[in-house]
């Protein structure tokens, strides 16, 4: 009886825990950052891209700015990635992304251990092309002092030159990350938070997907 009525408590507590954070997630990812925001005509064009969990930026390869191929240098890439004009650029956990190359690849252990803080970051680049109607993407053009201080946040994150691990294919690799992925720290709370950083619309903290989307 006792043993029951802890696990009734604990059950209870972990319920209350989670509509919580739920809560708390949907009304700070509706709470809006730089409402003043004015697009820049023939600016540098940004993209935030959604497979409908994660989110990753999609940005020009080479602007006056910044050049990311001298950054994720294309000779790692086992394809010819030079002929590519855009980059996608993602943050998360290193063990969860590469466990889970497809959605039906997800298996609760791996996704509580990322969670609750285990495991390394990586930032996962692929070389791409510009973002197609089909993509669930938003976008948006910046100045120059907008563009470099996305730029700024992005590479503040790496960790090394190297790749750290081969991606899904020929045209991503896995690099060394700062940082910790955590239930407070998504992937989508990153790109969130390049975005305050670079004055762009967003959320005050966005764990989930449509949240960094709805305020583009």
């Amino acid at each position: 009886m006792v043993v029951l009525k802890l696990f009734s408590r604990a059950f209870a507590a972990v319920v209350a825990l989670a509509l919580a954070y739920l809560a708390a997630a949907l009304l700070l990812g509706a709470w809006p950052i730089n409402r003043d925001f004015q697009p820049t005509p023939g600016g540098v064009e940004v993209f935030v891209c959604s497979n409908g969990v994660h989110t990753d930026f999609v940005l020009p390869v080479r602007t006056e700015e910044v050049d990311w191929s001298a950054i994720f240098a294309p000779r790692y890439y086992p394809a010819d990635v030079t002929r590519f004009d855009h980059v996608g650029i993602g943050w998360g956990n290193l063990d969860f992304y590469r466990s889970t190359p497809r959605w039906s690849d997800f298996r609760i252990g791996t996704a509580l251990h990322s969670a609750l803080g285990f495991g390394a970051a990586a930032l996962h680049v692929q070389y791409r092309p510009v973002p197609g109607p089909a993509e669930r993407c938003g976008r948006v053009a910046v100045s120059a002092v907008q563009y470099r201080a996305l730029a700024n946040y992005i590479a503040a994150t790496t960790a090394g030159p190297d790749p750290v691990a081969p991606g899904y294919g020929a045209t991503d690799l896995f690099y060394p990350a700062r940082g910790r992925f955590s239930l407070f720290k998504s992937c989508n709370v990153w790109v969130g938070q390049g975005l305050q950083a670079a004055r762009l619309p967003a959320g005050l903290w966005t764990p989930f997907a449509f949240q960094v989307l709805s305020h583009f």
